[in-house]
């Protein structure tokens, strides 16, 4: 195997670990997490909702997903494109979010979407650039108090901390 091959062998797996790293953070609402994914200079447009920096896109999620009781999000088809020292990817994304509403029931939210992303490495470090999220679909379904007592939830942000996979990676270091 030649260098350039290893090379971009590297830079996918790097890139692949940021792009998984983009859940584990959101769903523990670890704002640290999140930002250690962008670049400095990072934008993101996030379909019609959000438009502007990593760090503004970073604590617009953090207050958006602290009301909610529940947030899961879950990475699947991920294809990755190495030119030097700029990539870009396509991801496809499932969230499963449940928000109370203001007249006391809850909406149980089921999202698909990709992340079109384009990356850089500075220094050996590769970080997201630009982030396009395309919303392909969006489900609501509106429960009770009542309908929510079935359902089993574990919601990782009130955990925080405390999550064992954070002494999982403690470990290690």
């Amino acid at each position: 195997m030649n260098q350039h091959a290893v090379d971009e062998l590297l830079a996918k797996n790097a890139i692949a670990e940021l792009i998984h790293t983009y859940p584990r953070g959101l769903d523990r609402l670890d704002r640290n997490i999140l930002l250690s994914i962008g670049h400095p200079t990072a934008t993101v447009e996030f379909s019609t909702l959000f438009k502007g920096t990593w760090s503004g896109y970073v604590d617009w999620l953090m207050q958006a997903h602290h009301a909610m009781i529940f947030n899961n999000h879950r990475i699947s088809n991920m294809l990755i494109r190495v030119h030097g020292d700029h990539a870009v990817s396509e991801t496809t994304s499932t969230a499963t979010l449940i928000a109370k509403r203001d007249d006391g029931k809850y909406e149980d939210r089921l999202v698909y979407s990709r992340y079109l992303d384009r990356w850089r490495c500075d220094s050996g470090r590769w970080s997201l650039s630009h982030r396009l999220t395309v919303r392909d679909f969006r489900r609501v379904t509106v429960v009770t108090d009542v309908d929510l007592k079935s359902y089993q939830l574990t919601n990782a942000s009130e955990v925080g901390r405390a999550d064992p996979s954070y002494q999982l990676f403690d470990d290690l270091a």
